[in-house]
């Protein structure tokens, strides 16, 4: 779809990065420097929050970046929607 445009994917591709979920790094707040956010204000938390029926579900949004924190987040996005039709 973009050859027509001048892209050579063997001039224009220098690297191809595949992490094992959709993102390689969750922030994890930890240490003395982590800032002191109020309940419900944490950037993981907000950025979780509902956009109409759609849910947000994957490890950025339980702050940690493993395969648990992954499925918690997709049951928690799964049941927010179920709660709804309630």
């Amino acid at each position: 779809m973009l050859g027509g445009a001048g892209f050579d994917p063997a001039a224009d591709i220098s690297a191809i990065t595949v992490n094992r979920w959709a993102h390689g790094y969750a922030y994890t707040p930890f240490g003395l420097d982590a800032p002191e956010w109020k309940e419900g204000d944490q950037p993981w938390v907000r950025g979780r929050q509902r956009f109409g029926r759609i849910a947000i579900a994957n490890s950025d949004a339980g702050a940690r970046d493993y395969t648990d924190s992954a499925i918690d987040q997709a049951f928690r996005a799964v049941g927010e929607l179920f709660a709804e039709r309630g």
